[in-house]
Order: C-alpha cells, then structure tokens, then sequence
C-alpha cells in the first residue's frame, strides 16, 4: 500500500501578508507609511497584529504597494495574481521571464482543465 503525500497548507494572516508584500518591494514601514499617508506605527501595529486597520487605511496601503485591496485578504486555497503590477513591468508576451511565462501557462492550463477558461 502507498503511503499518500501530506501537503502542508500554510496559512498567511493579513499582517504576514502585508509584511511579506512591503519586503517583496523592498520597503521599509516608513516607505510604506510615507506612500500611504499613514504613520509608521500603524504600518509596525497591524504588521504585529495588535490593531485591526479601517478600510480606507487598507485601501491606502493597497495603493501603496500597487496592488488591489482584496490581495490583502485572499485566502489560501485562492490565488491572487499581482497582474497589475506585472503589466506594468511586462509590457508585452515576449518581455515576460522564462520562469514566469512558464508558471503562466501551467496556470492557464490548469484553468482550462477545470473548465474556468476554454
């Protein structure tokens, strides 16, 4: 009898989330902050998870990281692609990495094989 391959779901909570989002970018809380008309103890409290920011803060900070707010909160069996930040970069097909046009297109297949695109 084969033994079945545990796959270990790792959960991120909205200040990892937005922790790993800042560093991704290479920002300090202050830059952040600074982007986003807020302090930069906010930024360290809800990174810390000792205050629960307001809508509008979110939506600063989405802003400042060049992202949309529902990133912050998308869970973990969802997937949300940062593909206004790539457009940007990419501008076209051709531009895109190896690595990613490859992880592209298992995404896209993947789509299609459980019928989201045709």
């Amino acid at each position: 009898m084969k033994k079945k391959k545990l796959v270990k779901v790792v959960e991120y909570s909205l200040p990892e989330r937005l922790k790993y989002l800042r560093e991704a970018r290479n920002m300090t809380q202050k830059d952040l902050a600074e982007l986003a008309g807020i302090s930069q103890p906010t930024i360290a409290h809800i990174e810390k998870n000792t205050k629960d920011p307001s809508v509008a803060t979110l939506d600063k900070i989405a802003k400042a990281l060049d992202i949309h707010i529902g990133t912050l909160f998308s869970t973990n069996d969802v997937f949300v692609f940062d593909l206004i930040r790539l457009r940007r970069k990419y501008t076209s097909v051709d531009k895109l990495t190896p690595h990613l046009y490859m992880g592209l297109g298992k995404v896209i297949q993947y789509a299609r094989d459980i019928g989201m695109i045709k």
